[in-house]
């Protein structure tokens, strides 16, 4: 799934920021004990009881990671 299809369905809040060397895009997933990976254009979430889910972006992600439980992915900004 996408961002949108992520947030759309569990009324999630998600945000995206567009600056001039990378875009950031934040999803708050109310939970803060999770590892994240990320594999390709594709972000992987694990919580500890199991339950994952996977995001796609639109670019390969440079940085993902998740504090105060929020995610957080950092990708290069296109020219």
């Amino acid at each position: 799934m996408n961002i949108q299809q992520f947030t759309e369905t569990d009324a999630r809040f998600a945000r995206r920021y567009v600056y001039d060397d990378a875009v950031v895009v934040a999803a708050d997933l109310e939970f803060t004990d999770a590892d994240v990976d990320v594999l390709g254009d594709t972000v992987i979430v694990v919580r500890p009881d199991g339950e994952q889910f996977e995001l796609s972006v639109p670019s390969t992600p440079t940085r993902a990671f998740i504090r105060n439980g929020v995610l957080t992915i950092e990708m290069e900004a296109h020219a």
